[in-house]
């Protein structure tokens, strides 16, 4: 799969396009940059999502595009949207019921998380397993 950046594009068409690429990561843009294996707060998060890349990001050329591919480790897809168009992003993997974000598991490509994506989703289901009356919610 191969998703196509360009200054023209805006933020939520990416996100879409990122999704659909690797449903179980999820693609955050922030108005304040993260440091390598470190979050970025919740509170930078951008959220109008009909903002160009233009318009968001920051020091990039005219011309600029880039193609995130399957075999790109995640810390290199931040760097890169960071180099080439100033734009501050952090990659999330959905796990069981709650998307995180990668920070410790940057060095894994973009396959390599959706796959422990996937992952997450499988909840083995145990036959005759008895009830125990300690589970609480």
């Amino acid at each position: 799969m191969k998703v196509q950046i360009t200054i023209n594009k805006t933020i939520g068409d990416i996100k879409k396009e990122f999704t659909a690429a690797w449903p179980h990561l999820m693609l955050g843009f922030y108005s304040k940059p993260h440091t390598e294996n470190h979050g970025s707060n919740a509170k930078f998060m951008v959220t109008d999502d009909h903002l160009t890349v233009s318009q968001l990001g920051s020091g990039y050329q005219e011309n600029s595009e880039l193609t995130l591919e399957a075999d790109m480790p995640v810390r290199e897809v931040e760097r890169l949207l960071e180099e080439k168009f100033g734009l501050h992003t952090q990659i999330f993997r959905h796990s069981g019921s709650v998307w995180l974000q990668t920070t410790v598991s940057d060095k894994l490509t973009l396959d390599q998380q959706e796959e422990r994506g996937i992952a997450s989703d499988y909840v083995p289901v145990v036959e005759n397993e008895p009830f125990d009356y300690r589970e609480m919610d």
